[in-house]
């Protein structure tokens, strides 16, 4: 019977790390905007939460049954659901013969399957009310609903992939799954009291100013990632409406002038490109004044300078672009020596001398400045960050220049003596001039 139930688990264990692979870039974005760092303990309770969801989900439908024709006739028990509440009360005492001894009931399958059921969504109370400070009434609903979710996949078939269901809706899961997770909501503070709290206000004041490797990073995928989706969609519309042929015509230009667009016109407008914006990320000048249109169009026309030849090379190789035979043969060449010199030759002198800048940045005399903190809208309830919190923060990096920003916001920008390249976090360099992004 309990290899029945490991076999979700097993598929879990290989489905989970396609999942992270999935969310890994929106969860970082939501890490950087919500607590100003992309790890940290809330990121393992998270990515715990989520392989746990999926075991859940699994146990609801595996193992899969043989889509033969002969199924339906096999699985006709499961088509009428079972609606009499605690009716696993009266199967336990009927197969246990009146006989309540330990003994006797852990040798019962209706027993295993009772206690199971319970157990089931225990960890999702434990969640909710640890992770994501839910109440006991909130948390019922959701245990509930999440429940309801996994008994209608089962009566219906697996949403109707089976002609016909092949288990039982049963009433008392509903009940035995939503006690087990008010069980868990109970048994949460106990349990979970050796470990750290999560406080995001506190984590956003600790680690908002930081403009870290990691963080320039995610926010170049973002915008990158942005680009090429608002270019596909762009590129799609145009061939349903036109037809096929003159999409493709157009595709190189259309991806072109969305590239001036989104990488440069829009940094240069509003000192940040989407996902730099995203991040709560903005170009400044080394003193904190705005960058301006000239010092922005420079840091961009550099920084992008391999995007822009690989993309020219693509075009090429595609022949949606045909260059000047000396051109045309070293734009692959260009490309690769660009991407070297630009993106990969930074990183490295990082590492060997922590202190230097990415060429786009100490070509246009600009840096990336992290707005630290989300906005507070008037009437909300999250609570003020305390300046004194700010104070310590400064006391503890004497070398940090805070400087208000005109909609609220507050900034942090380390200077660039030697001192600013420690940071409390050996592994991502503490700097806001961090090597290697754009």
């Amino acid at each position: 019977m309990f290899r029945t139930y490991l076999l979700p688990v097993q598929a879990a264990v290989t489905l989970f790390p396609l999942v992270v692979m999935l969310i890994m870039v929106p969860v970082a974005i939501h890490g950087y905007r919500r607590r100003g760092r992309a790890g940290g303990w809330p990121v393992v309770v998270f990515y715990s939460f989520v392989f746990y969801l999926i075991a859940a989900l699994l146990q609801t439908v595996m193992p899969l049954p043989a889509r033969t024709s002969a199924h339906c006739s096999a699985a006709r028990y499961a088509e009428t659901p079972q609606l009499e509440p605690f009716d696993f009360y009266a199967r336990i005492a009927s197969a246990s013969g009146g006989d309540w001894s330990v003994s006797t009931l852990t040798g019962l399958t209706v027993t295993w399957t009772s206690v199971l059921n319970a157990l089931l969504l225990l960890p999702l109370g434990m969640f909710l009310r640890y992770y994501l400070r839910q109440g006991l009434l909130p948390s019922s609903v959701l245990a509930f609903a999440t429940s309801l979710f996994f008994e209608a996949t089962q009566y219906t078939g697996l949403w109707f992939i089976y002609a016909c269901p092949y288990r039982q809706f049963n009433v008392d899961d509903l009940i035995l799954n939503t006690g087990g997770a008010v069980v868990g909501w109970l048994l949460a503070v106990p349990l979970t009291s050796f470990l750290p709290a999560i406080n995001p206000d506190r984590e956003r004041v600790r680690y908002g100013g930081r403009v870290t490797v990691t963080r320039r990073l995610v926010a170049f995928v973002t915008n990158l990632a942005g680009w090429l989706v608002t270019w596909v969609l762009a590129t799609g519309l145009l061939a349903v409406i036109t037809g096929s042929s003159t999409g493709r015509r157009y595709a190189f230009a259309v991806g072109s002038a969305l590239g001036l667009v989104w990488f440069w016109l829009l940094p240069a407008l509003f000192s940040a490109d989407p996902g730099k914006r995203i991040l709560l990320l903005r170009i400044v000048r080394t003193d904190t004044r705005p960058a301006g249109f000239l010092r922005i169009t420079l840091r961009a026309w550099v920084a992008y300078t391999p995007l822009a030849l690989l993309w020219l090379s693509a075009a090429q190789y595609t022949r949606d672009a045909l260059f000047p035979t000396p051109f045309g043969r070293l734009l692959p060449y260009a490309a690769v020596l660009a991407t070297a010199a630009l993106w990969g030759w930074t990183p490295l002198m990082a590492l060997l001398r922590r202190d230097s800048r990415a060429p786009h940045e100490r070509i246009s005399g600009t840096v990336t400045l992290a707005v630290s903190g989300r906005p507070r809208r008037s009437g909300s309830d999250a609570p003020p960050v305390p300046q004194q919190n700010a104070s310590a923060a400064e006391q503890r990096h004497p070398d940090l220049v805070v400087r208000p920003l005109p909609d609220g916001h507050r900034m942090a920008l380390h200077s660039e003596s030697p001192k600013a390249s420690g940071s409390e976090e050996p592994e991502t360099p503490d700097r806001a001039d961090a090597p290697g992004g754009v």
